[in-house]
């Protein structure tokens, strides 16, 4: 094990440890907060022994030294942003990268603005000096323009204290107005037909292809183009756009030369002629926006060093057919293979069958099961990871098939509470663990690992809050600044408490996921982490509970 360098940053070096008020006192009574893995520290400039003193998650204490490291991880955090999509993560060279941001103004009356509450707390912005740098977002990504995944960055985007360089996008752009009905595919831009099958055409490639459908007029009903890239085109002039497709290969910057690499397996784009112009374009699934929005999300397959994750915004049952094609090479559908097999299955339990008719079915039942064994396999072999964020917050609405070809040991679900599709649904939670791998496959939701009381007024923060509003109801105007500081800052805290999903890993020996308990099971134990072993014969990391 390596030296601990006092001079350079240090981190939690194990899956958790204590932090203590005292050292060598190790009572309960004694404890002063819960660290994981990861976590980030300075040095206090004392030592006692083995014991070393630190600060921690705005806490002073003491921990043993050899629970302390100098080497940064891969850290993602799954974010209780209510309903939708909402991940933040933290690379090992403290590079940041948000993918979606759920709908932030809480559309379904849940979560509002809770990613930007998130970072708020996260980088302490609210007390960040107006003239210092701002913080860097590398990458924001909106998977695809629906409101519960992009509209929470409406107010990331006009934070003066942050400052994204680049906006990834999947290159569909609603442009609907007033006088154009939605859903005729107007709103999406030109579309041609070839033979039996339709395409968009017009998808922005590069930063003018969106700003030249800003509107003058703000005649725009959606929301995507008129506020959420319009305000981080005018707060940030400097920023870039990024059409990310399966063509694009890698994000810039996290291609194989990096040991940390997000890999962008779709929206798979297709070159066709149109007036004698080559056109890359997406093509339109089942005739339908919304399918057609949601199922050419970015997709990312991210790795570090062995772990594996798949990023699959709102993936849903024609895409997931399209990928199998794309990705096998075998032109079958999934889900009619899906379909067919049960089909064969009914129909074979038909006493009254001849032996000829029954042998024929039996044959067509097989090859079809067969198929679906074979596209599974090769499915993995592009798609297989360790976690999985689960597609469309916890719909039905995916292939089981395809499903296995991602073969997690956990799922990450993230939906939010008052919304009217039931997310996650019961037949979805049962297919997540059917279609992973293990005896006992993990499966984490947002909405599940906290209380619906913690967004308004907490039971454990109420008297808190109420004393801070009391506070300012009396206080002279010159001072309700400051209290009104302190009530956002205590609420932005709460955000990052409870729901949260995190995970932890070096890509080696280490790889965690944590969520905070709502009650501590012992006097400074805040945490349920679970471990995940790399098993040297399988080369596959397992949970072994």
């Amino acid at each position: 094990m390596a030296e601990l360098d006092l001079s350079k940053f240090l981190f939690v070096g194990v899956e958790s440890t204590i932090l203590f008020a005292t050292p060598n006192n190790t009572s309960k009574k004694n404890r002063v907060n819960h660290l994981i893995f990861g976590d980030f520290a300075t040095f206090d400039n004392e030592t006692n022994g083995e014991w070393i003193k630190i600060n921690c998650r705005g806490n002073d204490g003491w921990v043993k030294k050899k629970h302390l490291t100098n080497k940064r991880i891969l850290e993602i955090n799954f974010v209780d942003i209510g309903q939708g999509d909402g991940c933040h993560i933290v690379t090992p060279d403290d590079k940041i990268i948000l993918i979606d941001a759920g709908e932030g103004l809480g559309f379904h009356g849940d979560g509002g603005d809770n990613m930007a509450r998130f970072l708020n707390w996260r980088y302490n912005l609210r007390y960040r000096p107006d003239d210092k740098k701002p913080v860097d977002i590398e990458y924001a990504i909106m998977s695809h323009p629906d409101l519960d995944h992009y509209y929470g960055f409406l107010n990331v985007f006009g934070n003066k204290k942050l400052k994204v360089q680049t906006v990834g996008h999947n290159g569909i752009m609603e442009r609907s107005s007033s006088d154009i009905k939605a859903g005729d595919f107007n709103d999406l831009g030109a579309k041609v037909k070839k033979g039996k099958v339709t395409y968009l055409t017009e998808l922005a490639q590069n930063k003018s292809d969106i700003t030249d459908l800003f509107p003058a007029s703000g005649k725009l009903s959606r929301k995507y183009l008129l506020e959420t890239l319009q305000t981080v085109n005018i707060t940030n002039p400097a920023v870039s756009f990024k059409f990310l497709n399966k063509d694009t290969g890698y994000l810039p910057g996290y291609s194989p030369s990096n040991p940390l690499t997000f890999q962008i397996l779709g929206p798979v784009t297709e070159h066709i002629d149109v007036n004698g112009q080559d056109v890359e374009c997406l093509r339109v699934l089942k005739s339908n926006e919304g399918k057609t929005k949601n199922g050419h999300s970015v997709v990312f397959m991210v790795q570090f060093n062995k772990a594996r994750f798949i990023l699959g915004g709102d993936l849903n049952v024609p895409s997931q057919d399209y990928l199998g094609r794309h990705y096998t090479g075998i032109a079958k559908d999934l889900s009619k293979l899906e379909k067919d097999v049960r089909n064969f299955k009914v129909k074979l339990r038909d006493s009254s069958l001849s032996s000829q008719k029954r042998q024929a079915y039996k044959n067509k039942l097989e090859t079809a099961e067969k198929t679906i064994e074979l596209m599974i396999a090769k499915l993995r072999e592009t798609f297989q990871c360790d976690l999985a964020k689960a597609c469309h917050h916890g719909s039905t609405h995916v292939t089981p098939s395809f499903l296995k070809g991602f073969n997690p040991i956990a799922t990450v679900i993230s939906s939010g509470d008052k919304e009217s599709h039931s997310h996650p649904r019961p037949d979805a939670l049962g297919m997540f663990g059917k279609t992973s791998r293990g005896l006992r496959p993990l499966i984490f939701s947002t909405e599940l690992a906290r209380n619906t009381k913690e967004f308004s007024y907490p039971e454990t923060y109420y008297n808190r809050l109420k004393e801070l509003h009391e506070e300012l109801d009396n206080a002279a105007d010159g001072d309700k600044e400051s209290i009104q500081l302190k009530i956002d800052t205590w609420r932005d805290s709460n955000v990052a408490k409870y729901g949260m999903i995190t995970v932890r890993t070096d890509g080696e020996d280490h790889f965690y996921i944590a969520q905070k308990l709502e009650e501590e099971r012992n006097p400074g134990e805040k945490w349920d982490i679970y471990a995940l072993e790399w098993d040297e014969d399988l080369q596959e990391y397992e949970y072994i509970g």
